[in-house]
């Protein structure tokens, strides 16, 4: 995920430290800063590129009952059944049979006979640009992302869980939320396994650091990284570094470049968040680590981290306002194609106290809720399109900025102008219900 700004040296995660478990961070935005072929033996994903890209549909359902092999053929053994409808994502393709993602996870091979082609039902509607929901679990039995993912399952294309952090080591570790997995794969969603550097509530930089700086650690992240994606079942990864030194910038790249060179031959994505910026500041705190044009030609997708462009510490203002996203958005497309590039997309906003600057996270329905029990009216800027409003608690006047279904569709009416590859959501559970109404409207053919 997570999405997303400039710079300071902690960052508090105010979506891990409350019920809302939401918000990204407690950085300041860069936009108000004043300085500066095919693999027969396993079920593996395809490892010839154009097998993959070939296929006519991604999306299949089971026509009758099917022995599921690992391998395309009869000689191969059976690894289990699928049973008639069910519905499944088609990865690859050989002799007649295809690789698909499994409902609970992993690949595997059906004869082609046994496959219905096309749009089965239940499957996730036809959209001309991707839509990533980062999938999060922020207590036990926590079930805001899941139940969305149920519900709204037809305008995503893939989720991103929030499940993996490494450590100074290399080491990766997390837990593999396997309901996420079975409903997104039965569902013909892609399935990213998020790799962070979280620790407690702030993304720790000393470990980053030490881990990016020590090609033994490097090593043993990739590696670790390989092993969980291939044993779950992604289709690939999603790193969220975050808070990582500027002068750490070429060996962040180089990490990247060496993750790539095991994952993608295997077949597996990669792709990255980066901290949202409008032009390059090598040496500025959060975001000076991210060379936008070397990780461009890296990844398979980028997905910009726009949102925090007013956070707690800056003062009111709007999340994420349309001209900042658009700014972040141009200089994005100077750096990489902008078919890989994802708009950051915030489901959340900022309730400030006007006096001390400081803010707290909440949700939209949480803002919608406080403007009702204040007899508040909400009101909606029209030049960065977001919805605001003031209330008074006690001898404290507070403002509240957040994101809404309005405010989302001027950011997806950017994604359709520039002709982008999607939109990233963070996170899943907190949007206001209205944002998937706008996504069939603005992103489905």
């Amino acid at each position: 995920m997570q999405p997303n700004t400039t710079a300071t040296a902690l960052v508090i995660l105010m979506y891990i430290a409350s019920s809302i478990a939401g918000m990204r961070t407690n950085k300041t935005n860069p936009g108000v800063q004043t300085a500066p072929g095919i693999q027969t033996t396993s079920p593996t994903p395809q490892t010839e590129k154009n097998a993959v890209l070939d296929l006519a549909s991604r999306s299949a359902a089971i026509s009758e009952t099917a022995n599921v092999r690992s391998g395309p053929g009869t000689n191969y053994p059976k690894t289990g059944k699928l049973a008639k409808n069910t519905p499944v994502r088609l990865v690859s393709q050989a002799n007649g049979w295809y690789q698909v993602s499994l409902p609970n996870g992993g690949y595997g091979w059906v004869a082609g006979s046994l496959l219905r082609i096309g749009q089965p039902s239940g499957a996730p509607a036809q959209l001309k640009h991707d839509v990533v929901g980062y999938y999060t679990v922020n207590y036990p039995g926590d079930k805001s992302s899941y139940n969305v993912l149920d519900s709204h399952s037809r305008s995503l294309t893939a989720i991103a869980p929030f499940s993996y952090a490494v450590d100074r080591a290399g080491n990766v570790t997390g837990e593999h939320f396997h309901d996420a997995m079975e409903i997104a794969s039965s569902r013909g969603l892609s399935n990213l396994a998020l790799v962070h550097n979280l620790n407690g509530k702030s993304f720790n930089q000393s470990d980053i650091h030490s881990m990016l700086n020590s090609k033994a650690a490097r090593e043993r992240a990739i590696r670790d990284i390989y092993d969980l994606v291939k044993k779950n079942g992604y289709d690939g990864v999603n790193i969220d570094f975050e808070n990582v030194p500027p002068g750490d910038r070429r060996v962040l790249t180089q990490f990247m470049q060496e993750l790539r060179s095991k994952l993608g031959p295997a077949g597996y994505k990669v792709t990255m968040s980066v901290p949202a910026k409008y032009k390059d500041s090598p040496s500025s705190a959060w975001i000076g680590a991210f060379d936008y044009y070397a990780l461009g030609k890296v990844c398979d997708q980028i997905m910009l981290m726009t949102y925090d462009q007013h956070t707690s510490g800056t003062g009111p203002g709007p999340v994420a306002s349309v001209q900042w996203v658009e700014k972040v958005i141009k200089y994005a497309m100077t750096q990489m194609p902008k078919k890989k590039i994802l708009v950051g997309i915030a489901a959340y906003g900022y309730d400030w106290n006007t006096s001390t600057n400081r803010a707290k996270a909440i949700s939209y329905s949480q803002a919608i809720r406080t403007a009702e029990r204040h007899g508040t009216k909400i009101s909606w800027d029209n030049a960065s399109q977001s919805p605001y409003f003031r209330y008074k608690s006690g001898n404290v006047t507070r403002e509240v900025w957040f994101e809404s279904a309005d405010s989302m569709s001027a950011k997806l009416k950017l994604v359709k102008k520039h002709d982008l590859g999607g939109i990233a959501i963070w996170r899943l559970g907190q949007e206001d219900a209205g944002y998937w109404k706008v996504i069939e409207r603005e992103l489905q053919n």
